[in-house]
């Protein structure tokens, strides 16, 4: 089983990919379904512990929640990031 903070970063990195700050955002359903079906709890508890942290921001919306990097953790996520995934 991997460690939680892999699927944070891999859940940090897709909204990073697609650039949901603020205003963008990307439904669970939709950021849930790049991973493989085994992993879909991992990756829910990874957005659970992200929001705790209000590393990232949920949002209601008429299709589900959804979620967005909060903007006041922008340069540190973009550091944690730059760590794991230096071509950012």
């Amino acid at each position: 089983m991997k460690g939680t903070e892999e699927f944070e970063h891999k859940v940090l990195y897709k909204l990073w990919r697609n650039t949901c700050f603020g205003r963008g955002h990307m439904l669970i359903d939709n950021l849930v379904n790049g991973f493989p079906n085994g992993e879909a709890n991992d990756v829910h508890n990874a957005i659970d512990q992200l929001s705790h942290r209000n590393w990232i921001v949920k949002k209601p919306t008429k299709h589900g929640t959804a979620v967005y990097i909060n903007t006041n953790y922008r340069h540190k996520i973009e550091q944690e990031l730059k760590r794991r995934y230096p071509y950012i």
